[in-house]
């Protein structure tokens, strides 16, 4: 699950999902992308049943707002499992605040 899908479940959009249409292989050294990549494999342990668990309020009309909830929610849930959540959950704020200064016609508008 990612933070897309959980918003879009909660609009009551449909999601496609499955194999990518583009297939990409590494060509580089296992090793190395396990050392950059192993807190992954710990994270997920807390990261999938988050995001499984997440209930969206019923003010959460537009994707903004269930973004918004989110960020709470990752700071307050994923934050204790790393720095790296606290951070996350700033910059979903600060890109949300950042759309809407340049869309300002969709801050307000609920999904249809």
């Amino acid at each position: 699950m990612t933070i897309p899908k959980v918003i879009c479940d909660h609009m009551g959009w449909g999601v496609k999902t499955g194999l990518p249409y583009i297939w990409h292989s590494k060509a580089s050294n296992p090793f190395v992308n396990l050392k950059k990549e192993y807190k992954g494999i710990f994270w997920q342990e807390e990261i999938i049943p988050f995001f499984q668990s997440v209930k969206m309020s019923k003010e959460a009309t537009t994707v903004q707002k269930c973004y918004i909830e989110l960020s709470k929610e990752v700071k307050e849930k994923l934050g204790k499992v790393d720095p790296y959540f606290d951070k996350l959950a700033d910059a979903m704020v600060t890109w949300i605040e950042a759309w809407d200064e340049l869309n300002p016609s969709s801050a307000e508008k609920p999904a249809k």
